[in-house]
């Protein structure tokens, strides 16, 4: 299945034992399948397997096969295989080198899917061009002049690599920007904007260079690998998200010390999503079940409806519109308790929430 698109891994799970991961992954996707590894450059992805096989199963009964490699890195070619996937419900998780056009392809094959897609980006720089005619990562999402729109969090910037004309732009299409400090200040923070996201985009240099030194550039701020194994952790346990991706890896073909521990944190990172989606409690937008309605009028101009799963204890606050056009996941805004006791005790909402509502 799928072996026009992929070539096998060279890495083998069959001198392992129980309880590790790699004897745990199917060769081959089934009908039971939820996530498929799919290695974006053999030499890195088979580097980041061979750690990854290594690490324990804790994962319950999720399916997972390790697909392969992609036999060709464009946009064009990625973008019918991933398309694919979807339509089939298997998550898809892309990992291993540059990986910019096969990001790319993560974010244009929802094109057809949704009429609003959001994504999550975890990165040193915002690969983003302040006006549209570059051909950055991120330009044909945010720039693009049809149909669906694209929201935009980004998390882990640092401010003396980004370009400074961004800030209009992110204000002006109410786009979400956590700079490295608010990122490392509390992790938890990030996660209803990631709980907001279709697809996530990880890149390795946002970890401290000295976790994780195969990797493009001399800069030595990040966050810890801790750290983002939590925002991996989160991006799993979304029952929103639907397509992961891990890029950024830099190694030669024999792998030196440097290489050898960035590919184990990789592998780390992944795990984490991993174990994110195991746990995943089938809330919201799976089913609308068992959610618990809470009316706030009393100190705020006008009435919020706020939403709280009895299965998760999340909580996410509907948008208030007189003409709900649109898919119903996208007028419930993930929010947290504190947003909720902010706005019935005090009659103010966080600005990440007005700016949320401003987009709708």
């Amino acid at each position: 299945m799928y072996t026009s698109w992929l070539s096998p891994s060279s890495v083998s799970p069959d001198s392992l034992a129980l309880p590790a991961l790699g004897t745990f992954l199917r060769p081959q996707a089934s009908p039971h399948t939820q996530i498929g590894l799919i290695g974006a450059h053999a030499p890195t992805a088979d580097a980041v397997r061979r750690h990854l096989y290594a690490f324990s199963w804790d994962h319950g009964p999720l399916e997972v096969a390790d697909l392969g490699n992609l036999r060709k890195r464009t946009t064009e070619f990625t973008i019918p295989f991933l398309r694919e996937l979807h339509a089939a419900g298997i998550l898809p998780v892309l990992f291993g080198g540059a990986g910019e056009a096969t990001a790319r392809a993560q974010y244009l094959a929802f094109g057809s899917l949704h009429r609003q897609i959001g994504i999550f980006q975890l990165d040193q720089h915002i690969p983003l061009s302040p006006d549209p005619g570059s051909d950055k990562l991120l330009d044909a999402a945010v720039h693009r002049p049809e149909p669906p729109r694209y929201h935009l969090a980004h998390a882990g910037s640092q401010r003396h690599l980004i370009d400074s004309r961004l800030d209009e732009l992110f204000y002006q299409r109410n786009f979400e920007r956590y700079s490295l400090g608010e990122s490392r200040a509390n992790a938890p923070d990030l996660e209803p904007c990631i709980r907001d996201a279709d697809l996530a985009l990880v890149d390795i240099g946002s970890v401290l260079h000295a976790e994780a030194p195969a990797q493009a550039g001399y800069h030595p701020s990040g966050l810890s690998l801790q750290q983002a194994g939590q925002l991996c952790y989160y991006a799993g346990n979304s029952d929103r998200m639907s397509s992961f991706g891990l890029y950024g890896l830099e190694v030669s073909e024999e792998l030196t010390p440097a290489g050898e521990l960035t590919a184990a944190a990789c592998a780390q990172l992944l795990w984490y999503f991993l174990h994110g989606v195991s746990q995943r409690a089938g809330d919201f937008p799976v089913a609308t079940t068992g959610m618990v309605e809470y009316i706030v009028d009393a100190k705020l101009p006008q009435r919020l409806t706020f939403w709280r799963s009895s299965r998760s204890n999340r909580w996410w606050i509907e948008v208030p519109t007189d003409d709900p056009r649109g898919e119903e996941r996208n007028r419930l805004v993930a929010c947290s308790y504190q947003d909720y006791l902010q706005a019935s005790q005090e009659g103010r909402l966080p600005e990440r929430i007005v700016r949320a509502f401003s987009r709708y």
